[in-house]
């Protein structure tokens, strides 16, 4: 029942009316313990009881406004305290100020204790909370605006160790027909455990799996070498593919509520790395020929205009030599198209054998191919050159019980000696000299001497 809008308003006049009440009641009970009554009811007497009786009422609701108050005054300026930081976001720089400010002292099993107890489950639950949003955030981010997915998967990992307070992890990508260890924090031996059980199980399963250890494992970080308590895998799974696997390593328990956070981070780092293996592979696309992986004419032609303009620059020597697969034609005629494909992926290995560490190879179309040579003479161009037409005329291509020999004309050009300043004469000179090869004989390798 309320009188008034305040409850130790409330309280005080309940108490004051308890009080005269048995104030009054002490009247009779004198008269009944003996107690003469023209010394009972007399205005005096009867006045000093209900005013004794007044007087208990008041200290009770001194009382309980002193202990009771105050620990409510405390729990309402703690409330306060945790609305201030919420509305200021102080959670999300300074989480230990806001527990040391916020959370209430526990001193009683009353009712007060317990609602005390209820406002610090409640802080921390929601400060737990908060943590976990901005962690989300970050590690969103991560994965929304990196597209290296080495970069990715290490600062992927990197969070989630941090998140997770694991001492060790890895992440392994299904690139196609072999599983590559994408990045690894303190584990020495990637190997033997991407060859493992652990791995493969998660692999086939595509399920979380986690696996309590004893003292026969041990996890070798070269540094830090311990001994995990717990191992959890947790597959990376984009449209029920998998596409590869979180592995941590742990030296505590980890908790159904980590475990499945952990879960929840693997499915937006699936996405994120879905991604990253797309970008990877239209990078590949971009830059390499599909069928012999050597550049493609594109991405040549731009890597030609680099290495000409530092030669220019720094007035180095730079070759150039354009090859052609001698009457290629009639192996395609001849084989098939099948048998072709396979001499011109031969042709490049025996090229991509022959040339330099830093000479770029590319596929300047058809049967055509281009040998950027950076730094090199147009003497040490030519012996080059005349090195990889004596490898191809040595070489037989098997295809089945069939053995196919194939020859090669190249054509030469290099600056400064045949004084080609731009990509356009460079290649000119090349294609002409190799026109010259082609019309003198095939199978040798021509050049313009400098004038």
């Amino acid at each position: 029942m309320k009188i008034t809008r305040k409850i130790f308003w409330d309280l005080a006049i309940f108490m004051m009316f308890f009080g005269l009440i048995v104030g009054a009641l002490f009247i009779p009970f004198s008269l009944l313990l003996g107690i003469a009554k023209e010394e009972v009811l007399n205005a005096l007497f009867i006045l000093s009881c209900l005013s004794a009786g007044l007087v208990v009422g008041l200290f009770n609701y001194y009382l309980a406004k002193k202990l009771v108050g105050k620990k409510l005054k405390t729990l309402s300026q703690s409330m306060q305290k945790a609305i201030k930081h919420i509305e200021d976001k102080d959670y999300d720089n300074d989480d230990v100020n806001c527990l040391n400010e916020c959370l209430i002292e526990v001193d009683s099993d009353d009712e007060i204790g317990e609602s005390s107890d209820s406002f610090n489950k409640l802080i921390k639950s929601f400060l737990t909370s908060q943590q976990n949003e901005k962690s989300i955030r970050e590690f969103t981010k991560i994965f929304t605006t990196e597209l290296d997915y080495k970069k990715l998967s290490n600062k992927a990992l990197v969070h989630l160790i941090r998140y997770s307070n694991a001492s060790a992890g890895m992440v392994v990508i299904d690139q196609g027909g072999y599983l590559e260890v994408a990045s690894s924090y303190l584990i020495k031996d990637t190997k033997s455990i991407i060859d493992g059980e652990i791995i493969k199980e998660s692999f086939e399963s595509k399920i979380p799996i986690e696996i309590e250890l004893n003292d026969t494992i041990k996890i070798d970080g070269g540094v830090v070498s311990f001994i995990p308590k717990v191992i959890l895998t947790i597959p990376l799974i984009y449209n029920d593919n998998i596409i590869g696997v979180i592995l941590i390593a742990s030296a505590t328990n980890i908790s159904s509520e980590l475990k499945n956070n952990l879960i929840t981070y693997s499915h937006g780092l699936a996405l994120g790395m879905n991604n990253a293996l797309i970008h990877q592979k239209i990078q590949k696309l971009a830059v390499y020929d599909s069928l012999t992986k050597v550049y493609n004419r594109r991405f040549g032609m731009q890597r030609l205009n680099e290495e000409l303009a530092r030669a220019l620059r720094s007035e180095y020597p730079f070759g150039l030599m354009m090859i052609d697969i001698d009457k290629f034609k009639s192996v395609n005629d001849t084989y098939g198209h099948l048998v072709g494909d396979l001499v011109l992926i031969n042709l490049c290995r025996l090229i991509q054998e022959s040339i330099r560490e830093g000479d770029i190879l590319v596929r300047f179309g058809g049967e055509e191919f281009l040998v950027i040579v950076p730094g090199a003479s147009l003497r040490t161009t030519v012996d080059l050159a005349e090195k990889i037409r004596r490898t191809v005329e040595e070489n037989v291509v098997h295809n089945l019980d069939q053995e196919l020999r194939i020859t090669i004309s190249a054509g030469v050009s290099a600056y400064p000696d045949n004084k080609a300043l731009n990509i356009e004469n460079l290649i000119k000179f090349a294609d002409d000299n190799l026109y010259k090869a082609k019309e003198s004989g095939r199978n040798r390798v021509e050049f313009t001497e400098p004038k």
